[in-house]
């Protein structure tokens, strides 16, 4: 894999943008400890006025309202005929795994910057994108320029866990009769070889329009115990266990949804392997083939299907010789495009066919709606990062993750999931959720250059 940095094009757009002051502005948004851990109401306070001091030409143009503890921006536009954008990130950071903390070569709350980097948590995930999109705003407006289409800036405050404070923003807008041309938040922010799609001699970046359903299943089993010497009629670690591999040995089947046939059919004109160079000349007629190729990809797999992961079980006996009594395990899915929570739920209980097992969902949400591809926003997203990422294949494809921006679905129809700070693969991977997350000045700078060109475009 080539340094990202290769792919940059274009740094001299906007030649006096401020780097090293957006750096440390960030540095102050991560020293911010916006945990949802319920004693931060203070951190997320502390981020909102950081926001309204750092950017004064945002706060004089537009309106800054506090919804819970999450903040929308209005920065309106002079031509009402035009649907508004909405430009999203969140404000929340996961904590940092207790005992991990000396694992850091800055303290992950310092924002330290250093080495080209700024450090934290947070810089990935996502408060670069937070600020990433007031400081395009800011460079906007500050030279002078105004918008023709009304942008909005929205900041969610708990898409770690809950994700209400962007269903806040989005039954707020609602109610105001707003509708919007599209929607952009997060997403992977990784340039990779194009292997898994059977063009290693490209590279490809994927750009979500769609994100997989959740769902959180609690399998749980009481008896009385006792001593291991009786174990008739199995103990409720047995009894679990069965139940956990009976989910896991039926496997939900592969499917080529429309948006990953979107995604094939895109790639097609670069695909050089087989089989899938003879598979996407038809896309349609051979998605089930695709699918169960896809289904032994690794890189793909997720793609294909729902994911059945079994992360949690407890209850167990303290010692050798003692049945466990109240046993639970939590299988985490992620649920594929054509499939939904009941169904899920439904097939599990099928699969385990035990009156002893409850199951019960501790949360559940459906996939989410696909985003148009064939319209403006897609386009305009795409030219966007087409300009600044050269030699770049950039595809159709699907979050296996979750955002907030499936909350702003019945106001818009075009939810795109698209980070445009590109950062290494190894950093994304190992910062993000994890230790050592950093990134790159230069990757800063990039992906604000992305965001001021796509508001320029498409909102002035």
């Amino acid at each position: 894999m080539r340094p990202v940095t290769t792919f940059y094009a274009h740094e001299g757009d906007y030649a006096d943008l401020d780097i090293q002051g957006a750096a440390e502005r960030l540095s102050r948004a991560v020293q911010c400890r916006t945990v949802n851990d319920g004693s931060s109401d203070g951190e997320f306070a502390a981020l909102r006025a950081l926001m309204r001091e750092r950017y004064p030409a945002v706060m004089e143009a537009g309106t800054f309202e506090v919804v819970g503890r999450s903040v929308l921006i209005t920065l309106p536009g002079g031509d009402a005929s035009l649907r508004p954008c909405l430009f999203m990130s969140h404000q929340d950071v996961v904590d940092v795994v207790e005992g991990t903390e000396d694992d850091w070569r800055y303290p992950p709350f310092s924002g330290t910057i250093a080495e080209g980097y700024v450090w934290g948590r947070g810089t990935l995930d996502v408060k670069n994108q937070v600020f990433g999109l007031l400081e395009a705003a800011e460079y906007l407006l500050g030279h002078g320029r105004t918008f023709t289409r009304t942008v909005y800036l929205a900041f969610g405050e708990d898409e770690e866990t809950f994700n209400t404070g962007a269903l806040a923003i989005s039954e707020l807008l609602q109610s105001r009769g707003v509708t919007l041309e599209f929607v952009l938040d997060e997403g992977d922010g990784e340039i990779a070889p194009g292997d898994a799609f059977g063009a290693p001699e490209q590279f490809v970046f994927q750009i979500a329009l769609a994100e997989k359903g959740y769902a959180d299943l609690e399998l749980s089993v009481q008896s009385k115990g006792g001593h291991s010497s009786r174990p008739f009629g199995g103990t409720s670690l047995g009894r679990l266990s069965q139940a956990i591999a009976r989910i896991v040995e039926h496997p939900f089947p592969a499917a080529c949804s429309p948006v990953l046939q979107n995604a094939f059919r895109a790639a097609a004109p670069y695909v050089t392997q087989e089989p899938l160079r003879t598979l996407v000349q038809d896309v349609d007629a051979n998605a089930q083939s695709i699918a169960d190729y896809c289904n032994q990809t690794p890189a793909l797999f997720p793609l294909t299907t729902t994911t059945i992961a079994p992360t949690m079980i407890s209850g167990g006996s303290s010692a050798c010789n003692v049945m466990p009594q109240d046993m639970r395990a939590v299988i985490n899915f992620r649920i594929a495009p054509g499939e939904t929570a009941a169904g899920v739920m439904a097939r599990c209980a099928a699969a385990v066919d035990d009156p002893a097992v409850r199951l019960r969902f501790l949360q559940a949400n459906d996939p989410s709606e696909i985003a148009r591809c064939d319209g403006y926003g897609y386009a305009r997203v795409k030219a966007a990062m087409e300009r600044y990422y050269q030699d770049v294949v950039f595809l159709p494809s699907m979050s296996v993750g979750a955002t907030d921006a499936r909350r702003y679905e019945p106001i818009c129809d075009t939810c795109i999931r698209c980070a445009p700070f590109v950062s290494e693969g190894e950093d994304v991977h190992t910062g993000v959720h994890g230790t050592n997350e950093r990134i790159s000045l230069r990757a800063l700078a990039q992906g604000i250059r992305v965001l001021i060109h796509l508001m320029e475009d498409t909102c002035m």
